[in-house]
């Protein structure tokens, strides 16, 4: 008997009654070994909706600087003028300056959502002879989006045998040794799936499973996080079947105000000395898997 390992081939002599007997062991023993084909499908979306509303208030007196009398009449002699601001104010009073028209008794308005500016409303309310001004600029946004990411790795592998598929980007960043000196080095972030099949007597499949999906997060000053999603597990999946073998929810809502103290939460006009905003996020994460054990004679 002499074999032939490079081609796997076997050379025996004997008589014929026994060659017979060893074709039916070979026959028995010399089975080509099945494959099966696995696909994931993780599916990622995404909902967001996002809400702001603002309010700039401003007003000016330019009497004074017009050559009248700034302010109002207190009494004794005495005038009382308003201003955003300190300098405003004494500009209204006609004792130098000029009186700034851009400033603000409120400046509280929306907040940009996506990367877009909210949309704006202006009111003016001015005397007959255009010296003294009551300015009102209301700001709201309302945005809403949805996005789905379907990653569809496939790999197909003898019964048994561990497969893995990659894909990715490898992030560098600094390392500093014991004396000091840098090097760089890098981290993966990477849609990885990893699986051992295990083919039953009755035809169905038994999964090792490990289910990694990375994607790049936020810029730190030592570099950039990693958002990791990671899901192990073992099922048991009929042929052809597909199971739902894990998944990841996440709600984030966040409500904010910002208010002048106690005109703010006056009934109904509080609303001209406040700012709201409004955020909510949902993402979710769900991993489908498929197993086909591959038919022999697609395998010859």
């Amino acid at each position: 008997m002499i074999s032939e390992v490079r081609t796997n081939q076997l050379f025996v002599t004997d008589i014929p009654s026994k060659l017979e007997q060893v074709q039916q062991l070979i026959s028995k023993i010399d089975i080509p070994a099945r494959q099966v084909l696995i696909e994931a499908r993780i599916v990622e979306a995404s909902d967001t909706f996002g809400k702001s509303l603002g309010v700039k208030l401003g007003g000016a007196d330019l009497r004074a600087q017009q050559g009248g009398d700034g302010g109002y009449s207190v009494g004794n002699g005495n005038r009382v003028v308003f201003g955003s601001t300190y300098g405003n104010a004494v500009a209204s009073s006609g004792q130098g300056g000029t009186v700034d028209l851009t400033g603000n008794f409120v400046n509280l308005p929306a907040i940009g959502q996506n990367g877009y500016n909210p949309a704006t409303f202006a009111l003016s309310i001015f005397s007959s002879a255009a010296n003294r001004f009551l300015n009102l600029e209301l700001s709201a946004l309302e945005a809403d989006g949805k996005g789905k990411v379907v990653s569809s790795p496939r790999v197909v592998t003898a019964d048994q045998i561990k497969a893995l598929i990659e894909q990715g980007t490898e992030l560098p960043y600094q390392v500093a040794s014991s004396s000091g000196a840098t090097s760089i080095a890098f981290r993966k972030a990477n849609l990885k799936l990893e699986v051992t099949p295990q083919i039953t007597p009755e035809g169905n499949i038994i999964l090792s499973l490990d289910v990694n999906k990375d994607t790049v997060g936020q810029s730190t000053a030592a570099g950039f996080a990693i958002n990791t999603k990671h899901i192990q597990t073992q099922v048991l999946v009929e042929n052809g079947g597909t199971v739902v073998i894990g998944g990841i929810f996440e709600l984030t809502e966040t409500n904010s105000e910002n208010k002048v103290p106690l005109l703010g939460d006056l009934p109904g006009i509080g609303n001209l000395f406040k700012n709201t905003s409004k955020v909510a996020n949902k993402q979710e994460m769900l991993v489908f898997i498929t197993p086909k054990v591959i038919a022999d004679k697609a395998t010859r």
